[in-house]
C-alpha cells in the first residue's frame, strides 16, 4: 500500500494587510495497492553425475556449478521479461486453432506488433493454453521450438497434442498454476494502460501515461515523434523522462537519422543496476539515456521517469536455503534438488510522467531467438 498524488492543491492567493489568508485546499491523493509475485526456478541433479564431474582436472566446470548457474540465468531472463509485462501473464497469442502437438505462437506479450514471442520460450517450459475468452484448455511441456529471425511467428513442439483456439493465448505454467492465473509483475506495458484501473486506482486524466500510436499501422521513428512525446509529458507535468527503453533495432533506425550531424552521442556512464546505455537522446531540458533491450515489446519506445517507479524486492534473486544448505536430498533417491526464487513487484507512483510511442518500424532481424 502506498500513497499516490494525482493533482496539486489550489488555494494560493494574494491578500492585503490584515486580510484573511486563503482557505486550505490540499492536493488530490489516492491510495495505490499492489501485490508481490513469486517467481521460481527448480534444479534437480543426479549425485552420481555431480561426483564424477568433481573428479575432472584442469579447466573444467563441475556439472553442479554449471546447472546452478543455468538456473540463476534462467530466473534473471524471466524477471527481465516480466519488467515489460502488462501484468496479465500473457506470453503469446495462439494461431488459427488446431489439435496438434505443434503450435504457432505470435504477438509477444499478447499485444499488437508485439514481435516474435519465441525468444521468451525455452525447452522444458510448461505452457498453459487458454481460449480467447480466458477459459483454461490444457498444460503442455515444450520439447522444441523453431523460428527464423525477421519472422513475426514461431512454432513450439509440445509433449502431446493440444487443441488451441484462434486468438487464444499461452502463459508460463507449473503443474497446478500459471502466470495468467496468478498474475505477473506490473511492468512497462501495465504502466502505459489507457483504461480500467491500475494499482486499485481508476486510470484517466492525471493518472494516465502519455501514448502516441498509429492505430496498429507501423511507421518509421523520427525526431518529431520523440520530441512530441517529451513535450506532452513536460507540458502536463513539469517533469522530463530520464530514461528511454526500446528495442535494439529501433535504436538503430533512430540513430541512422542523425548520422550526418552526430545528433546522438555515446556516453561513458552506467545506470543503476550496472546497465550501460548505448547513447543518449538530447532534449531541451537535458539528456535521456537510450537503453536497448531485446525483451522490449515490438514497435515501442518507452520514455520513463525513474524517480516515480519503485522496484519492490522482498527477496532478490537467490537460492532458497534450508538450514544454510541450498540443496536438499530427494527422499529415497541418490539425487538432490533446490530452487531459485524472487518475491517482487513494481510500484508506479505517478503515470503521467511516463509515455510510450507505439507502432514503430523495427529492424526485425535484430532479435534474440535462441540463447
Amino acid at each position: 500500500i502506498f500513497g499516490l498524488k494525482l493533482e496539486t492543491g489550489g488555494g494560493i492567493s494574494n491578500a492585503g494587510a490584515n486580510k484573511s489568508l486563503p482557505g486550505n485546499a490540499d492536493g488530490v491523493y489516492d491510495q495505490g495497492e499492489t501485490t508481490l509475485v513469486r517467481t521460481y526456478g527448480r534444479l534437480a541433479i543426479d549425485m552420481f553425475a555431480a561426483e564424477i564431474s568433481k573428479k575432472k582436472k584442469g579447466s573444467y566446470k563441475p556439472f553442479l556449478e554449471e546447472k546452478m548457474d543455468d538456473r540463476m540465468k534462467a530466473l534473471t531472463k524471466e524477471c527481465n521479461r516480466q519488467l515489460f509485462s502488462a501484468g496479465d501473464g500473457k506470453l503469446a497469442i495462439t494461431g488459427t486453432g488446431a489439435a496438434s502437438s505443434t503450435q504457432t505462437l505470435s504477438l509477444a506479450y499478447g499485444v499488437t506488433n508485439g514481435g516474435n514471442p519465441i525468444k521468451h520460450v525455452y525447452k522444458g517450459d510448461q505452457l498453459a493454453f487458454y481460449d480467447n475468452s480466458g477459459v483454461f484448455i490444457a498444460r503442455r511441456t515444450v520439447t522444441a521450438k523453431s523460428a527464423t529471425k525477421g519472422n513475426a511467428t514461431g512454432t513450439v513442439t509440445l509433449s502431446s497434442s493440444v487443441t488451441s483456439v484462434s486468438s487464444g493465448w499461452v502463459a508460463k505454467s507449473t503443474d497446478d498454476d500459471d502466470n495468467y492465473s496468478t498474475g505477473e509483475v506490473k511492468g512497462l506495458l501495465a504502466g502505459m494502460a489507457q483504461s480500467s484501473t491500475f494499482q486499485g486506482v481508476p486510470i484517466g486524466s492525471t493518472y494516465q501515461a502519455a501514448r502516441l500510436h498509429n492505430s496498429g499501422t507501423l511507421r518509421d521513428v523520427n525526431d518529431g515523434l520523440v520530441m512530441s512525446l517529451f513535450t506532452t509529458i513536460q507540458t502536463d507535468t513539469d517533469e522530463s523522462p530520464d530514461l528511454i527503453v526500446t528495442r535494439p533495432g529501433i535504436i538503430q533506425k533512430y540513430s541512422e537519422i542523425f548520422l550526418p550531424i552526430r545528433r546522438i552521442d555515446g556516453q561513458d556512464v552506467k545506470l543503476k543496476g550496472g546497465f550501460k546505455p548505448l547513447s543518449v537522446f538530447q532534449h531541451a531540458s537535458g539528456e535521456a539515456p537510450l537503453l536497448p533491450d531485446a525483451d522490449c515489446p515490438g514497435g515501442r519506445l518507452f520514455a520513463l521517469n525513474t524517480s516515480y517507479i519503485r522496484k519492490l524486492d522482498m527477496i532478490g534473486e537467490e537460492w532458497a536455503q534450508f538450514d544454510g544448505a541450498e540443496l536438499t536430498r530427494i527422499n529415497d533417491k541418490d539425487a538432490a534438488e533446490g530452487y531459485v526464487r524472487k518475491y517482487w513487484q513494481m510500484a508506479w507512483l505517478r503515470l503521467n510522467v511516463h509515455g510510450v510511442i507505439e507502432d514503430i518500424n523495427d529492424v526485425t532481424t535484430a532479435d534474440r531467438l535462441y540463447s
